[in-house]
């Protein structure tokens, strides 16, 4: 049996986490050095968390997210609107974590398209177990640690509104910007909203 790439699953810290992607945003590009951004956050507390560690390991876990941006799009981040924010995010954090976007095309997507109007606990737990078949880090991660990112999973949906509260799969606009971002990026993450684009229609701005 060939073994897939292996998942990052060191998504466990909350949630988006949009305020304290936009401290990192701006402070890279005021320096583009990540090491002297990670010094001023450090040093300055600006996450204002209680314990230095905490702050170390949420600050390296954003960074490997904003990394995943180019710099068209980090500009669009830390300018853009509340939305255009969150979709960028998004992105982000499909791209560090194909985990979370293996889930959203294959699950949200494919309960989209086929009319089906909500996504449950149900729907992550199956598709966890398929996961485990190919993925060794799925099967060692334990029940315990599972629920949380499964919570977690379903926070940042609901933080980019790509579900409601109670799980109905929502119509997801994107503004003209973030989505000329994503054309001109690779036009197959349009599946990673579920807009007309990536049902195959045309895109109406």
């Amino acid at each position: 049996m060939t073994l897939e790439k292996p998942y990052v699953m060191s998504f466990s810290l909350g949630g988006l986490n949009l305020h304290e992607s936009l401290i990192v945003a701006n402070a890279y590009l005021l320096s583009h050095d990540w090491d002297q951004v990670r010094d001023v956050i450090l040093k300055e507390n600006l996450f204002q968390t209680r314990m230095a560690s905490s702050s170390k390991r949420l600050l390296n876990e954003i960074i490997s997210r904003i990394r995943q941006m180019s710099e068209e799009e980090m500009q669009l981040f830390c300018t853009g609107n509340d939305q255009d924010q969150r979709h960028l995010l998004w992105l982000a954090i499909c791209r560090r974590y194909e985990f979370i976007r293996d889930f959203y095309q294959q699950i949200v997507q494919g309960h989209w398209r086929a009319l089906k109007e909500r996504v449950t606990n149900d729907d992550f737990n199956l598709f966890w177990a398929q996961k485990r078949v190919d993925h060794p880090e799925v099967e060692r991660i334990s029940n315990l640690t599972k629920e949380k990112l499964r919570s977690v999973v379903f926070r940042i949906m609901r933080e980019v509104s790509l579900i409601s509260k109670d799980n109905h799969i929502n119509n997801v606009v994107l503004s003209s910007a973030v989505h000329d971002l994503i054309i001109a990026t690779d036009s197959s993450q349009l599946s990673l909203f579920t807009t007309l684009d990536s049902q195959g229609g045309s895109y109406g701005i």
